[in-house]
Order: structure tokens, then sequence, then C-alpha cells
């Protein structure tokens, strides 16, 4: 019998569903993207002491970095769209293995910022952030939130793990040999997770978004909570790029984006060298640092999951102010160490966590469709113009003052318009969570 036939059986719902996989292995690939990611804010160190270099110009290969990476991103959510995380990962993991190897040479400036900025970023728009907030959405409905902060989680435990494991190889066996490591892990951990478990869409598996039956009125199980379509004109719309940026909630997307960028960023990169600033050693920095990444991984399955219930723009609302306190706190770490370490990393960690599954969350709910990767990862080049500036701007205050003060009081009113931009985006005017009565 045929589906359209009113006797016939529908399928049953599964058994397991596929989608917790796609978390568990973007949670290890986005753990190591991440972790090379962040691990430069202690290559960053080594390299000036190596090469003599100043902050703003150390700075820049990192500002190059992420403005190759949101710059191919944009092409990273359409072959995301069009042939999913099992082909564009292990293609993004050789090529980020083949920049570090060729950083691991580099004997100047510009060579570093042509293998690590130009072609490691490039190789890690199709590994990380952008890439992966592209197809994950489109796994889960329900659970949209709590769903892309697990998998997110990985980025702070790449950061805690990571991070200290790089410095302690610097320490070791310099940085050269650090790189070299690192592109070994790249190339067989990444590669081959997703070459066997990568899937693009539930379809792929002949499963449907949450694990759901066939028949989508009828769940495999009770549900408390359903997602409404508040605005129906606006979310029938079949969204197309043209479409999508000829309205203002493409534009306060891009700016909110832009600002939270420039402000946890430029912070991220220049927290162990405000804390070495302050008298700390540079071992103890990494793993306060790394403390900062674990706290990250509990905001992003926090965040997602009250981005659920209270909706995303109360979520962010309290991320933000969360960490601002972490601001604060590493502004003031010079007057009490440990303490105000602690703070930074606990605070700042926790609140930093909550962009991750928002920002895509927020974007789904709002322009969700068949063009959503590449909707997505376009609104996503806002960031990575944002982080650019942000780590440069950074470095080059840090050079002129003398001290982070004014670089993170700039980070800390960024942080607030970019709140404010996200709820003149309103994605809660498009699509909630309500819990069934």
């Amino acid at each position: 019998m045929s589906l359209s036939d009113p006797g016939a059986a529908l399928p049953k719902p599964p058994v397991f569903f596929y989608g917790w996989i796609i978390i568990f292995v973007a949670f290890v690939t986005l753990a190591i993207s991440f972790g090379i990611w962040y691990s430069y804010s202690v290559f960053i160190l080594a390299v000036v002491d190596d090469f003599g270099w100043s902050m703003a110009s150390a700075s820049s290969v990192f500002s190059i970095f992420i403005i190759s990476h949101s710059t191919f991103a944009m092409g990273g959510g359409y072959l995301q769209d069009r042939f999913g995380p099992r082909i564009v990962v292990p293609a993004g993991a050789v090529i980020v293995a083949m920049a570090l190897v060729a950083a691991s040479l580099s004997e100047n400036l510009w060579h570093f910022q042509l293998s690590y900025g130009i072609v490691g970023g490039g190789g890690i728009s199709l590994l990380a952030f952008v890439s992966h907030a592209a197809f994950l959405p489109k796994w889960f409905e329900r659970k949209r939130g709590l769903a892309l902060g697990i998998a997110m989680a990985g980025i702070g435990l790449g950061m805690l793990l990571v991070v200290p494991f790089a410095e302690k190889l610097i320490s070791l066996y310099g940085w050269r040999n650090a790189y070299r490591a690192l592109a070994a892990l790249v190339l067989l951990v990444i590669a081959p997770l997703n070459l066997v478990f990568g899937r693009k869409s539930p379809e792929a598996v002949s499963q449907y978004p949450d694990g759901d039956a066939f028949d989508k009125q009828k769940p495999a199980k009770p549900h408390k909570w359903a997602m409404l379509i508040v605005d129906e004109n606006w979310a029938k719309i079949d969204w197309s790029f043209k479409k999508a940026c000829k309205t203002r909630r493409f534009w306060f997307l891009v700016f909110a984006f832009f600002f939270i960028a420039f402000a946890f960023q430029g912070v991220l990169l220049h927290a162990v060298s405000a804390m070495v600033d302050s008298g700390m050693k540079r071992s103890t920095a990494s793993y306060f640092f790394g403390t900062a990444g674990i706290m990250g991984s509990a905001g992003k399955i926090l965040f997602g999951y009250l981005s659920d219930m209270l909706g995303r723009e109360r979520a962010k609302l309290i991320g933000d102010t969360t960490a601002l306190l972490g601001i604060i706190s590493l502004m003031l770490v010079s007057l009490i160490h440990g303490p105000m370490a602690l703070g930074f990393a606990l605070f700042f960690g926790l609140g930093y966590g909550a962009t991750a599954p928002l920002i895509p969350a927020i974007t789904a709910d709002i322009f969700m469709g068949k063009n959503y990767g590449l909707i997505f990862s376009i609104i996503a080049t806002g960031g990575g113009l944002g982080a650019a500036a942000g780590t440069y701007v950074n470095g080059l205050l840090r050079d002129i003052t003398g001290t982070y003060l004014v670089s993170f009081t700039v980070c800390s009113v960024f942080l607030a318009i970019s709140c404010m931009l996200v709820f003149l985006a309103a994605p809660g005017k498009v699509r909630k969570m309500v819990k069934k009565t």
C-alpha cells in the first residue's frame, strides 16, 4: 500500500534518533576545531617572544584568520546545504592540517599571515561554528536550543583541554612542533569521524526532526512543549538570501553578530595576555582560560535550554549580563589575581557560552527554510568582521595605552549593543516555544 492510501500503515518512529549521533560528532569536531582556534591565545605569546613582533602585529595574524574564516564561511554554508558534513568537514580537516604544518615552517610575519591566517581560516570555516550552524538546526525543532547547546559545548571542552595542551607542547617542544601535533589531531580524528557518521539532514537517514513519526500530528510520544508560529505570514515565506537581506531583521542580526563577536573574540584572544600583564604565569593563565572554556560548555547547554523555555531574547539578556561580570573581573585581575581570574573564568565563560546556541537558533526562528544555511553563513560574516576588528583593535589599544582597560571597556559597551539588536530582531514574534495546557 502507498502512503497516500488511508489504510496504509505509517512508518513507526525510529528506535533511536540519529540526530543525537550528529550532535556527538559535532561536539567532538567543534572541540578540536575551537581548541585550535583559541590556542592562538598561547601561541601569540610564543611567536612574539620568538620574532619580537608587537602585540598588534601578532594580533593581525588572528584578524586575518577570522576574516578568511568569515569570507569562506559563506561558501561553507552553501556547501553544507548541498553536500552535508560527510564531505565538507573532512575536506576542511585536510586544509587545516596543511595550514598548521605550513605555519610551523614560518620565518616571518607574512608567512604566518598566509599559512595560519588565510589558509587556516579558510579551512576552519568548513569545520567550525558557521558550518555546523548551517545544518544542525535542521535535525531539531522542539529541542533546537538544547541540541545546539550540547553540540556547541564541544567548543568549551576544546578550550579546557586543547589550549593548556598546546601551551604544554610549546613549553616542552616549541611552538613549531606544537602546530604539527595539532595538525595530526585534526587529520586523524575529525576527518574519519565525519566521513563515517556525517549526514546533512534527517531525511538522509529516512527520519524526521526530533525523531518524530511520519505522521507529524502524532509524534512518537506526548510533549509538554511545542513550537508556536506567531507570525504565520512571515513563517510561510520561502526565504532566499535576496528576500532576507531586504528585511530589517536580517540587518539587526548582522550587526548583533558583529558587536558580540567584537566583544567576545577580543576578550578571548587577549585574556591570557591580560592575566600575564598582571603578573600571572602563562601556564596559570592558560588554565584559567581553559576553565572559562568548560564553563562555556555549561553555558551553551544551559542557555540553549533556557532559550527554548524563556525565549531567545531573554536568554541572551541573561547571558550577556553574566559575561559582563566576567569582563569586569578580568579588568580587576591585577588587584587580586586568584579570585578575579576565577571570576572571569566562571562568569565570562558561562555568559560567552550563550552565544553559540542562541545566534543560529535566533536565525533559524526567523529565516528557517531550504536556504537557511546560506542565509546564516552570510549573517555570520558580520560576526567575522566583528571578531577580526575586536582581536586587532584590542591588541592595538593595548600597545597604545599599555593596559587592556580601554579595550575591555569598549567590549562591554558592544556587548550591550548586541543584546539590544536581538530584541529589535524579535525572533519571539515569529516563532517561540509554548507549554501545552
